[in-house]
């Protein structure tokens, strides 16, 4: 199929095609049309593999690249029109498409709006669902869901000098206009979704659900109630908390959410989510013991268990060393501790070459080890957590 898209006719078949790989020029659009399946061929099943996008869109130029996110780096691969990025897949480490992010005014959309229109007319069209104010790396735009379906989102932006995280009066807002549309597919569309009364919500606006892990609680009863557990057994370890203590629960409490928002990457997000909430929820009632000359095996990996054949473990030595095997090769490191605050620092080791689940899981490890700010003990187990971070381990 030709990605560019004229109304011209008696044209030789030699000629159409050389029209096909000219540059876009004036105000000539793809035939590439954004809707809930997807992007023109690009769907919830196709690999992110340039290939393979080579063979289902052919007349683009693809591009891989890395981007910095505030948790380290993410790969994406880039549709390069007229050159220029014309939109962006992300993947999630599993194989298909993850996400479409479209930020060229000349991919059409079936739903209506495109990337320029302004928030006046999409909201006068009826066109839009509920909206909030962005967050972390989208902070000061506006980001509202399509009114035909959750997979679709527009990003405003604009003009405002107002507080951030609020979203600015509507005569501000009717001038803004559409900076990125996004689509991700519906991972978890089997999952049962129950009718959600006051008694079998999250403790999250379900309307405002950022990131597959949010709506994948928001779909799930069982999710729900240990949700609605964590928050219950949260607030009364804050209402006796010490004003010190309440600035740790929060943080621990943020780092939490991140690490449950990891669970995206996992094979199995449901159980992946289903471990981290049941973790947290007896952590917050957990006693706590003294690390220095305990030695550590690893179980889970934001919530994932460690495989049988894999050898992660760490010994916190007196002399404030941590040492260990990180799944393939020795790792040593510094820590320090100020009550249930914890600091790794001068992470290094060998370098040898494993079987590559032996990799894969060093690899999880030794990036969470890195997030690592905090720690807690339950039931006899270790729990090391930080910024987009947990892992468990039970003693040697």
């Amino acid at each position: 199929m030709s990605f560019l898209s004229f109304h011209a006719t008696r044209l030789v078949p030699a000629v159409v095609l050389a029209l096909c790989l000219l540059p876009k020029t004036g105000s000539a659009e793809t035939s590439l049309s954004l809707g809930e399946e997807g992007l023109g061929g690009i769907t919830a099943a196709t690999p992110f593999d340039i290939p393979t996008l080579s063979e289902t869109v052919t007349s683009v130029v693809w591009t891989r690249d890395v981007r910095e996110i505030e948790d380290g780096t993410r790969t994406v691969i880039e549709a390069m029109l007229a050159g220029e990025t014309g939109f962006t897949l992300f993947g999630d480490g599993l194989g298909p498409i993850a996400g479409i992010e479209i930020a060229s005014p000349q991919i059409s959309n079936r739903l209506g709006p495109r990337v320029g229109d302004s928030y006046q007319s999409t909201l006068r069209n009826g066109q839009l669902g509920s909206c909030w104010s962005g967050m972390e790396a989208q902070s000061g735009s506006v980001i509202c869901k399509a009114a035909q379906t959750e997979r679709v989102r527009y990003l405003f932006s604009g003009r405002w000098n107002g507080p951030d995280g609020q979203i600015p009066p509507t005569s501000i807002l009717s001038g803004w206009t559409i900076e990125k549309i996004t689509w991700r597919p519906n991972r978890f569309a089997d999952v049962e979704k129950p009718v959600q009364t006051p008694d079998t919500r999250p403790a999250y606006d379900c309307s405002k659900a950022q990131g597959l892990i949010e709506e994948l609680v928001c779909g799930s009863a069982e999710l729900v109630r240990l949700d609605r557990r964590l928050n219950g057994a949260y607030d009364k370890r804050l209402a006796s908390a010490t004003p010190a203590e309440k600035r740790i629960l929060r943080a621990e409490q943020r780092g939490w959410i991140k690490g449950r928002n990891e669970c995206w990457k996992s094979v199995d997000p449901y159980q992946c989510t289903l471990g981290t909430y049941t973790d947290r929820i007896a952590e917050l009632s957990m006693d706590h013991t003294s690390l220095p000359g305990t030695a550590w095996v690893g179980i889970r990996i934001a919530g994932d268990t460690v495989p049988s054949d894999v050898d992660i473990n760490l010994s916190f030595g007196e002399d404030g060393r941590l040492t260990g095997s990180s799944g393939c090769n020795r790792f040593f490191s510094t820590y320090n501790l100020d009550a249930r605050d914890m600091k790794i620092d001068h992470i290094g080791g060998t370098r040898r070459m494993c079987p590559k689940i032996q990799m894969l899981a060093e690899r999880r490890f030794l990036e969470a080890l890195e997030r690592v700010d905090g720690w807690a003990t339950r039931n006899d187990n270790l729990i090391l957590f930080g910024r987009g971070a947990e892992l468990t381990f039970e003693r040697m």
